[in-house]
């Protein structure tokens, strides 16, 4: 389709609210953490990992952290200045893996051009790969044996099926906010 041409009718538009589901969900999860301390004296932890100022990514992880806050799971913040060196990144990465306490790390993407984002993202234990971007993690999605998966799609592929929407052929506009 060119700029020229006009739209195509659209026949059934539906508008999906994400901040309803985001709250349904992280009631769940609340309650699931809750029973699952109850059970195991163990308090989930998340550590995330941003490197330089890119206002976006700061916003993204503050976000993280609030979530985490509200539905009780522990979160470290660890942040770095733009000119670190992938080696500093791949050290804490090595570190938070060996850390029994630690159950979770997202290293905020994206990094800085001198670091390579695949040889980071390869050194996060795939148990500890909470936004799927491990190859491991990667390969079991593509083979149907889901276990981490990046977030953002599987969020809206789960925003689909609470509304019984197929997407099979059909033409998806997805609009959201950092907010």
């Amino acid at each position: 389709m060119s700029i020229m041409e006009p739209l195509p009718e659209v026949t059934d538009p539906r508008v999906i609210d994400g901040r309803k589901i985001a709250q349904s969900i992280e009631g769940k999860v609340k309650k699931e953490i809750e029973i699952f301390v109850g059970e195991h004296g163990i308090k989930p932890a998340l550590a995330t990992i941003l490197v330089g100022e890119h206002p976006p990514s700061k916003l993204y992880v503050k976000l993280k952290h609030w979530a985490c806050k509200r539905v009780g799971i522990i979160s470290e913040d660890h942040k770095f200045p733009q000119e670190t060196k992938e080696e500093e990144i791949i050290k804490l990465i090595e570190t938070l893996n060996n850390r029994p306490e630690i159950h979770g790390i997202l290293v905020q993407l994206p990094l800085p051009r001198h670091i390579d984002e695949r040889t980071v993202m390869m050194k996060i234990t795939p148990e500890k790969d909470v936004d799927g971007f491990n190859p491991l993690n990667m390969g079991k999605m593509l083979i149907g044996r889901e276990g981490f998966v990046p977030c953002t799609p599987k969020g809206i592929i789960r925003a689909l099926e609470d509304h019984n929407i197929n997407p099979e052929g059909l033409e998806v506009v997805v609009v959201g906010t950092a907010m």
